[in-house]
């Protein structure tokens, strides 16, 4: 099988086909070799999967979609900042054992997707993709729809609730949020630093952190994802930074959002954050597990499951 490297990736993206029914068997071998290298979900007679572009303006956002033969209903997810779907196996795997169909899809900027490299401007970007991918879902399978959000994909579905037309039915059945983005660790000192330095810094080098307790992946990560971006352009701290203000400043919602949370996460300032949730979301469900690091979807398979169990439909 063809080796998937970073050489791979321009030319896989020039030869994605448009978002639709693929066959395994006709996929063509850089296709094959992305898909092996992710360890995303591999052929089964049960499961029709769908992968390719759809177009928002004017960007191609990659998008891929598992559909078993009786589904009881169809669970997106939205990763977070620096990630792409091909991370997410565990939980796709996990989804289809529940018999969801299960569909996925790389943020602007980031894996396979268009758009500027790490980068965006306002939240909005992101939750105007979500609305295309939850058009879909609602055009191609069944209901009822579910959401589950790692990190800055939690602050996605956070947004996407708050900005929601509350005169139309609220397209998602369940939320399920993953140590979802407010602020970060030391986010006090950065709101004073971040107008200061954004003028003279396009970019902040990457740091790979211990996000989780699972060597491997963290080892995956460092060495051989070629979709990780090296570099954090500061438009993007501006607009996490605008999307925390916001949070702070709205009415809330009493939708029951369930929010997942790791004792170990090194990344957020989670016991401030978890203090502002409770405030503006008062019907929200907190699941607290002891010892787990940021990066739920991809922690060590003892508190992996923990975290998969922690999950509401």
């Amino acid at each position: 099988m063809l080796e998937f490297n970073s050489d791979s990736i321009v030319e896989l993206k020039k030869t994605l086909p448009v978002f639709d029914v693929v066959d395994y068997q006709t996929l063509s071998p850089l296709l094959s070799s992305y898909t092996s290298h992710y360890h995303l979900p591999g052929k089964a007679s049960e499961l029709t999967f769908y992968l390719g572009t759809l177009q928002v303006k004017q960007q191609a956002i990659f998008a891929a979609a598992w559909e078993p033969s009786v589904p009881k209903g169809t669970a997106v997810i939205v990763h977070g900042y620096l990630d792409h779907l091909g991370l997410f196996g565990p939980l796709i795997n996990h989804l289809l054992d529940q018999d969801f169909t299960v569909v996925c899809f790389d943020l602007p900027g980031l894996g396979l997707s268009d758009g500027e490299r790490a980068s965006i401007n306002d939240f909005s970007e992101y939750t105007f993709v979500l609305d295309q991918i939850i058009t879909v879902c609602q055009q191609r399978f069944t209901g009822p729809l579910h959401s589950l959000g790692q990190s800055t994909g939690g602050a996605i579905l956070l947004k996407h609730l708050l900005d929601a037309d509350k005169n139309a039915p609220y397209p998602f059945a369940s939320l399920n949020l993953l140590a979802p983005l407010l602020h970060p660790k030391g986010w006090w000192l950065n709101r004073h630093l971040l107008p200061i330095v954004a003028p003279f810094r396009k970019a902040l080098k990457r740091r790979f952190g211990e996000s989780s307790h699972d060597a491997d992946f963290l080892a995956f990560l460092r060495e051989k994802d070629f979709l990780q971006p090296k570099v954090m352009p500061m438009p993007w701290f501006g607009a996490a930074e605008k999307w925390a203000k916001e949070f702070e400043t709205c009415i809330g919602s009493d939708y029951p959002v369930n929010i997942i949370q790791g004792t170990s996460d090194q990344t957020l300032d989670w016991k401030y954050n978890l203090e502002v949730f409770e405030k503006k979301l008062p019907q929200m469900q907190l699941q607290i597990i002891e010892n787990a690091y940021h990066h739920m979807a991809n922690e060590e398979p003892s508190l992996r499951k923990q975290i998969f169990e922690a999950l509401i439909f």
